[in-house]
């Protein structure tokens, strides 16, 4: 089977890091073209599309004139490679393939890899409308209705187990993209309760990311510089995925929302003690891994601190990070998806023979 992969997106962000597993665990069976404006692509194309978040309606339409000629440019790349399957991994590359597949005939079939919700309401449908079937990446995220659905853990490559150093709450930290849905804002906060504490006066927090949202950025350092914490904090820039705990002995997870929290299984698989915010997704992934749900707090900074104290005074369970290093295992990864791809191999040559 051929199989498209393309991201219109020239970071090496989350889903893309996924879309490239996905096409290495996939190139022994079938034709796989990864188009992208990526270095390990096999077509490499230039980057015209903004890799900052599109948060907010503002900046959602302003790009509407680039998603249509991308959808004009995207539809003549289909019909020159033929792809039997395109397989997308955000939203933007939904909807231009979505849309541009729509225009062939044969139409290739389109699966859906979500790594973000799935919407509501008119947005939920149309983006059903665009998609054959989907992926969803944790049981707490549902479909599309009338979506098809296959349940695969991202995978999370991580390096052998080693105790967490010992520096207590001076090793803290908040790994992610600093962007408001990640929460630092009330990291801050939190890491100001601590410091009124017994036990954490000596806190220091480390925000480990890139800065996608530069006007997010400033507003943090300014609220910083008001709570006298300049010391206190440090903006550590984005790190290689395999070195972004590299000195971190305690992890807060003060997130708005998330889809699957890859930091947070990396950090039970460390065995880091952590504290975070009573959202779906971090429950639903403490539940997975059998560790203490004690570990979750509500969206209050001194709750979150106080829920990290407990969190760092705690024994060190070994279950959660066996678990962990099981459900998210890359060669999981590549035979769950290997299977499914199969599947769909299979359906479609059925079809296609009626």
């Amino acid at each position: 089977m051929k199989i498209l992969l393309p991201t219109l997106y020239d970071t090496h962000g989350g889903s893309t890091r996924v879309l490239l597993a996905a096409a290495a665990a996939l190139r022994a069976d079938h034709a796989v073209t990864v188009r992208a404006p990526l270095v390990e692509a096999d077509e490499r194309v230039r980057a015209f599309f903004p890799s900052r978040p599109l948060v907010g309606l503002a900046r959602k339409l302003a790009v509407l004139p680039r998603l249509a000629a991308l959808v004009r440019a995207e539809a003549a790349a289909l019909r020159r490679l033929r792809p039997d399957l395109v397989y997308v991994h955000d939203e933007p590359a939904l909807y231009v393939y979505g849309l541009a597949a729509a225009a062939l005939r044969p139409r290739p079939r389109l699966l859906w890899h979500l790594h973000a919700g799935a919407g509501t309401g008119l947005t939920a449908r149309l983006r059903a409308r665009l998609a054959d079937g989907c992926i969803v990446i944790s049981p707490h995220v549902a479909p599309p209705p009338g979506l098809p659905s296959r349940l695969i853990r991202n995978p999370l490559p991580l390096p052998p187990a080693a105790a967490p150093p010992r520096t207590g709450l001076a090793g803290l930290a908040v790994v992610g993209a600093v962007v408001p849905r990640k929460g630092q804002d009330l990291a801050v906060e939190a890491l100001a309760c601590l410091r009124g504490r017994a036990g954490g006066a000596g806190a220091h927090l480390t925000l480990i990311g890139p800065e996608l949202d530069p006007a997010f950025a400033a507003r943090l350092r300014a609220r910083i510089a008001e709570l006298g914490l300049e010391a206190a904090v440090t903006f550590a820039g984005e790190r290689p995925p395999e070195t972004a705990f590299a000195g971190v002995s305690a992890a807060l997870f003060p997130s708005q929302a998330e889809t699957q929290p890859l930091a947070l299984a990396e950090a039970l698989a460390r065995g880091l003690p952590v504290a975070l915010t009573d959202i779906p997704a971090h429950r639903a992934m403490l539940a997975e891994a059998g560790a203490d749900l004690a570990a979750l707090a509500p969206r209050d900074p001194g709750a979150l601190a106080e829920a990290l104290l407990r969190a760092v005074a705690r024994a060190a369970d070994p279950n959660p990070p066996d678990r962990i290093r099981s459900l998210y295992d890359p060669a999981r990864f590549a035979a769950e998806l290997r299977g499914h791809i199969a599947h769909l191999a299979r359906d479609m040559a059925a079809a296609t023979r009626l």
